[in-house]
């Protein structure tokens, strides 16, 4: 037997060897046995494979013929869709420079390895994926006193990883901001116990060690999750405010120093050669 597709409806094409398509006066469907199979409806399939689902999911208590009606099972099927699409929300991936730290209501949960993963969708779990291989950068500048009172402009450069990220995500509220604080706390340490001078001479190059072990224990001691790599020292000068106030003061300081040496110098030789007039002097009179 051939199978033939009309419209919506299935039918069965049997023996057609005696019926002529061009039969006058015929009136009857060539395709029709006379009392055979009645037309399958589409509209029928639907509604038994609508019927079937209902009755999977408890709802075949309310139609007709013990069957649910064609809207209530609907809205079963859509409840399904909207249920299956809420769980798919809950798949994320890691990659493998990264971690994910998973919080139920708020709270830590666990931490998880590159790959894929689910975890229970919002708002019951939330997922931050934390970077513990990218090294990041920001660059610091202010100005500050010295302890010889010296106005200075510094700036910096200091990068940073977060290796633990868990302690990232729940030890400090703001941790990159908590980090320039300590930035800030720390180069007024170093550069605010040294004098001008020797921070530009023999410290220059001990300012962004010096700074980088401070900054990295009292990083420590919050437990920011967060490890200084570098600090790189880029510039250490007087503002540009001052900078005239700044010169003159250092003119006069080196005017200072040449007066001084000039009366140092006229004291080693006006007073040898005052002593030795008057030793002349006293022989002569002798």
């Amino acid at each position: 037997q051939d199978i033939r597709l009309c419209g919506f409806c299935l039918v069965r094409k049997t023996d057609t060897a005696n019926i002529a398509w061009n039969e006058p006066g015929n009136g009857k469907d060539p395709w029709d046995r006379g009392g055979g199979d009645e037309p399958i409806e589409l509209d029928k399939i639907v509604q038994g494979w609508q019927r079937k689902l209902a009755g999977a999911f408890g709802g075949g208590r309310g139609g007709g013929r013990g069957g649910a009606a064609p809207g209530s099972s609907s809205a079963y099927v859509l409840i399904v869709l909207l249920v299956v699409a809420w769980l798919a929300t809950g798949l994320y991936r890691v990659d493998q420079a990264e971690r994910g730290v998973v919080q139920r209501f708020g709270a830590f949960t666990e931490a998880t390895l590159p790959g894929l993963h689910w975890h229970i969708p919002v708002p019951i779990e939330f997922v931050d994926i934390v970077n513990v291989a990218a090294v990041d950068n920001f660059p610091f500048r202010t100005e500050m006193l010295t302890a010889d009172r010296q106005y200075v402009f510094i700036q910096i450069v200091v990068q940073y990883r977060r290796t633990d990220p868990v302690k990232y995500s729940f030890e400090v509220v703001e941790p990159e901001l908590t980090l320039q604080d300590v930035t800030e706390s720390a180069l007024r340490e170093v550069v605010g116990t040294s004098s001008l001078i020797r921070l530009v001479t023999e410290q220059r190059d001990q300012i962004a060690p010096r700074t980088q072990e401070i900054v990295q224990s009292t990083l420590d001691f919050y437990g920011a999750g967060i490890t200084v790599t570098s600090i790189s020292l880029v510039d250490l000068d007087y503002p540009a405010a001052v900078q005239e106030a700044v010169d003159d003061a250092q003119q006069a300081q080196n005017d200072a120093g040449r007066y001084v040496l000039e009366a140092d110098t006229y004291e080693m030789d006006i007073i040898p050669r005052a002593r030795g007039t008057a030793a002349r002097v006293r022989l002569d009179a002798e």
